[in-house]
């Protein structure tokens, strides 16, 4: 064995070495989210995680290493470590029959594995489940979950305004409200009913650390009991009037959406292959395509629904027109002082 190849093998030995580590250090944090699950505790405490970031740092200074890296390395750890825990499942101290209509699409699923794992009772309700379950039989829960298309909830609503009893909580998890708001606004004056948005797709392993809108109706009931049902489990939970709802998705889904899908439009369009272009790439090209190419990706019905569908669309997109071209006028002026006012006002903007 040359100097290379032995040199090589102890590399080898060593990665295999670091990653038993990791995999005792996964165990150790799984240990520990199973006594805070039994005991109640919060999934994060960020004062704790800041102390082991730093220690990191002190560890890789010690040893010469450059204490970034170390701290780069210590938060994928403790990530990890925080999706164990908060997939663990939390007994709730009062267990709920909960019904998901449209149960059997990929959201749905992901609800009912996490509901199912707090050790609440759920029915999907789906028809292209074979369990004999129809709409009606959303009248036994006591807590009902609409997740169907946006442009199915009305109705849907509707029907269990007329078939649940008035105590039963309802909401819907729908990534737009403005089709639909009235309905949610009537219901709310006289049943339990509200309205949530998990910021994350069914890939989540968990809700720690990931945003979760809880849309006010009207009715503080169903607030309180869609905060019971997603709490304590690391989420980062908001409660906002519904009517603010759409006027955010604007930007965050639909103007984000627009941005990606013009940004592989024109790449398309360019005639140089992907492939070709990631051989040449920057690390701002890199971070924008890892993005785009997931966007790529998505249902195309859906991402039309949350364009075609938001009331503020038209606004948005006309300020996304026109902020292009004053790109584009920008870059072509022999004068930089517009483009540098673009740039000084993104700074402020994501400074101040």
């Amino acid at each position: 064995m040359d100097f290379l190849e032995e040199k090589r093998q102890q590399i080898a030995d060593t990665d295999r070495q670091i990653m038993d580590l990791i995999a005792q250090r996964m165990e150790l944090a799984a240990q520990v989210g199973g006594y805070k699950a039994e005991h109640g505790g919060d999934v994060r405490n960020r004062a704790v995680e800041e102390k082991v970031a730093q220690r990191y740092r002190k560890y890789a200074e010690e040893r010469r290493l450059n204490p970034d890296y170390a701290e780069q390395i210590c938060r994928l750890l403790m990530q990890e470590a925080v999706e164990i825990e908060a997939a663990i499942p939390r007994a709730s101290n009062r267990p709920r029959h909960i019904a998901i209509v449209g149960g059997n699409g990929h959201m749905g699923r992901w609800l009912n594995r996490f509901f199912s794992g707090e050790g609440h009772r759920v029915d999907c309700i789906d028809p292209s489940l074979p369990n004999g379950l129809t709409l009606a039989d959303a009248a036994k829960a006591d807590t009902v979950v609409v997740s169907v298309p946006i442009s199915k909830v009305d109705g849907v609503l509707r029907d269990l305004d007329r078939i649940c009893p008035p105590t039963t909580v309802v909401f819907d998890i729908t990534s737009l409200k403005s089709p639909f708001i009235k309905t949610l606004c009537a219901l709310a004056q006289h049943r339990p009913v509200c309205s949530v948005h998990p910021m994350f797709g069914p890939s989540a392993a968990s809700v720690c650390d990931r945003n979760l809108l809880i849309c006010d109706c009207g009715n503080q009931t169903a607030v309180e009991a869609a905060q019971h049902l997603f709490g304590n489990h690391g989420a980062n939970i908001r409660v906002i009037p519904v009517e603010q709802h759409d006027v955010y998705m604007s930007y965050v889904l639909g103007l984000s959406h627009a941005v990606n899908i013009a940004l592989f439009t024109v790449l398309d369009r360019s005639g140089i292959p992907s492939k070709e272009l990631d051989t040449v790439a920057s690390t701002t090209y890199r971070k924008m395509t890892d993005t785009n190419r997931s966007v790529a990706l998505e249902n195309p019905f859906l991402y039309y629904e949350i364009q075609h569908l938001n009331i503020n669309r038209d606004a948005v997109l006309a300020e996304f027109d026109r902020s292009v071209r004053d790109v584009v006028k920008a870059a072509s002026d022999n004068n930089p002082t517009a483009f540098r006012a673009l740039m000084d006002a993104g700074r402020r903007y994501f400074t101040e």
